[in-house]
């Protein structure tokens, strides 16, 4: 199935449009302080537009990129590897590393640090949990 450019565009627009609105949301707050400053509510809120079409960008490639490792995390699971309950986790992506259509296989922090210290050795840089 091919995808509709234009719908892709819509999507994207929409997506920005509600970011836009998101980013509204701080507008009263930051004109109660930079009403101590002399300026005007409508400035703030075109600092926000600005801001929000500018931080749109940064935030899409932080919560999309490939760069940025991305974990998930069970509150309650049991671990793969050892069988003990309680908080589980997993690395989805990395530099070098992703998970991403694989079997979701989740670890204790201590199995976990194990598998980080194994992709180290392998030569991927993780940060850590």
């Amino acid at each position: 199935m091919k995808l509709n450019p234009l719908l892709f565009l819509f999507n994207k627009m929409k997506k920005f449009i509600l970011y836009l609105i998101r980013w509204q949301l701080s507008t009263p707050i930051l004109w109660l302080v930079v009403k101590q400053l002399g300026t005007s509510v409508w400035s703030t809120i075109i600092a926000n537009l600005i801001g929000g079409a500018i931080f749109f960008w940064v935030d899409q490639f932080i919560f999309t990129s490939k760069a940025v490792e991305k974990w998930h995390l069970k509150e309650k699971g049991t671990c793969w590897e050892c069988g003990q309950e309680g908080v589980v986790r997993r690395l989805v992506t990395a530099k070098g590393y992703d998970r991403t259509n694989h079997v979701p296989i989740f670890l204790c922090p201590i199995c976990s640090n194990k598998k980080l210290v194994e992709l180290k050795r392998r030569g991927i840089s993780v940060e850590g949990f």
